[in-house]
């Protein structure tokens, strides 16, 4: 099925999220916070909801004093003048290191997502959180697929739900808004025409999660924005009830390489 558009298509920033705690119900917090904004959800609408937000609920936050770096943690953190404990998380969330550029470490983490540290983040966790880290959600397609249940379940609405995060790419200055967790939607899009407007054979296949996910993202911004739940309507993609994000990834042969730290020296 798929959800035709206009040549209008929407963006909006949900208000009165607040701050979230382990064990929030989110997809509660996002249909109370639609229904305070007089906004009301539709079927069809993609909602994006930030990685950070999720992970917090999930309880995926670790306080730096409880770990304790082996030796190859304290050699990364030699080698990036980063926090071995830092360190010790970035190995025990990847599958493999790539490759190490000053401060960055480039990893393949566990549920096979490129980007640097294993997605593992020390910003806006909550006041007086020093020396806590917040790490990606376990399952990032099962917490899209909670959230998309939750909603249907409260507003009657069949959404699509997109679980967002910030990458960065070796070969560009930057970062930019991706999926990590989907549900209700096709990960992939092509179009209905297979020539162009020169009647030339053209199959373009479009990643349509990401590309959601980066428009959603700035309208999330960084750092003190506050944004975390962003409303896409009118948007052309196509739901699909068994979505993974898992099916976007492309295989990855792990390097052989002292850059692969993981077990203890």
């Amino acid at each position: 099925m798929t959800i035709m558009t206009t040549w209008d298509m929407t963006f909006r920033a949900l208000p009165g999220i607040g701050l979230i705690q382990r064990g929030a119900d989110l997809a509660a917090v996002i249909a109370g916070a639609a229904e305070a904004d007089r906004f009301t959800l539709a079927s069809g609408d993609v909602i994006v909801v930030a990685q950070k937000i999720v992970s917090k609920a999930e309880g995926r936050v670790v306080n730096l004093a409880d770990v304790v770096p082996t030796q190859r943690a304290l050699r990364l953190g030699e080698r990036t003048g980063r926090d071995p404990r830092l360190c010790q998380l970035y190995l025990d969330e990847s599958a493999a290191i790539i490759d190490v550029n000053g401060r960055h470490v480039v990893t393949v983490d566990r549920r096979g997502l490129h980007g640097t540290g294993a997605g593992v983040d020390m910003s806006n966790i909550g006041p007086r959180a020093d020396g806590w880290a917040v790490l990606l959600p376990e399952e990032p397609d099962q917490s899209a697929r909670t959230i998309r249940d939750g909603i249907r379940e409260r507003t009657g609405a069949t959404v699509a739900v997109i679980v967002s995060d910030s990458f960065g790419s070796p070969f560009r200055e930057g970062a930019i808004g991706a999926a990590i967790g989907i549900a209700g939607i096709r990960h992939l899009e092509e179009p209905d025409d297979d020539k162009d407007l020169f009647d030339n054979a053209s199959k373009p296949v479009m990643n349509r999660v990401d590309e959601i996910a980066a428009a959603a993202s700035i309208l999330m911004g960084q750092t003190a924005a506050g944004r975390p739940v962003i409303i896409g309507r009118g948007l052309p993609y196509t739901c699909d009830e068994h979505s993974s994000l898992t099916k976007l990834l492309a295989p990855t042969t792990m390097p052989d390489t002292d850059y692969d730290l993981r077990a203890d020296a």
